[in-house]
């Protein structure tokens, strides 16, 4: 009941410890994305890629378990949006729709945003100042909303490799 609190209504403390994990860099392990991304995945989840109309998306889940979407799209400079530009679905669930709405600021500058609705639809969102990646999953325990963020939390540009 503590974990359910902290998650999903209370204090937030859970949420913003997890949050605050999205400021460290990028771990051992990671898997790539594509858009020069890469991620952290939890034992027993895989990744895999889908085929976008005009914008990159794919799956992350685990057998017979939880399942996070993702769709990736550009940051319009300005002028006309296109079909596959980025639209932050955590700000624009309507609030009438969700249970709670937390913003964070992520080193380099990327912000965070993370809606849970009262369908229990989790959205993760998260933008530099030119991509930008919704992550979506039903998350029906506060379980799977733990799982989902420290995973998505972990997404980081790839790193050069360097010269040796």
């Amino acid at each position: 009941m503590i974990a359910r609190t902290l998650l999903v209504g209370g204090s937030g403390s859970l949420l913003s410890l997890l949050l605050l994990g999205a400021m460290t860099p990028a771990s051992f392990g990671q898997t790539p994305l594509p858009g020069g991304f890469e991620i952290s995945l939890l034992p027993g989840f895989t990744y895999e890629p889908k085929q976008g109309f005009d914008s990159i998306v794919g799956e992350i889940a685990k057998k017979d378990g939880l399942k996070i979407q993702f769709e990736m799209g550009r940051i319009p400079a300005g002028g006309l949006r296109l079909g596959g530009d980025f639209v932050n679905q955590a700000l624009h669930l309507p609030e009438k729709d969700r249970q709670w709405l937390k913003e964070q600021t992520a080193a380099g500058g990327r912000k965070i945003h993370v809606a849970y609705s009262k369908e229990q639809l989790l959205i993760v969102t998260t933008a530099s100042k030119t991509e930008g990646v919704n992550f979506t999953a039903v998350a029906k325990s506060p379980g799977d909303v733990a799982e989902v963020l420290l995973m998505v939390l972990t997404l980081a540009e790839k790193k050069p490799k360097a010269d040796k």
